[in-house]
């Protein structure tokens, strides 16, 4: 019961850090010319110990969709420069569903450890 909780729980706040530390570079880079926003695909199958527990993060990708027709400009140095695809009200809401995920599964290891704890002391 235990270590399988626990690998869950450690898994998805790994994939949720991760999550926000790509977030984080696209609003870092929300100014920067010709940069596309990154996502990240995760996959939740059995890959911890083929039990079926936990998820990993697949891959990190950027989506080709150009940017819209008012974010091209011709800046002085970079003549046909296109604006960062970064929408920030979309990575924001990102990073709060990320958070409160992250959040959760902290919450879901240390449950599972008060349990553990709980029951080593039943027997002991």
């Amino acid at each position: 019961m235990s270590v399988n909780a626990l690998q869950t729980s450690a898994s998805a706040l790994q994939t949720n850090q991760f999550r926000l530390d790509v977030s984080a570079n696209n609003v870092a880079n929300v100014n920067t010319d010709n940069f596309r926003a990154s996502r990240v695909a995760t996959s939740d199958n059995a890959y911890v110990n083929s039990i079926g527990t936990g998820t990993r993060v697949a891959a990190t990708y950027a989506p080709n969709r150009p940017a819209s027709p008012a974010a091209t400009y011709a800046d002085a140095g970079q003549a046909g420069a296109e604006q960062s695809n970064t929408d920030l009200a979309v990575e924001m809401t990102n990073q709060m569903n990320f958070r409160n995920a992250y959040s959760a599964n902290a919450a879901m290891g240390r449950t599972e450890n008060e349990v553990s704890q709980t029951l080593l002391d039943l027997v002991g």
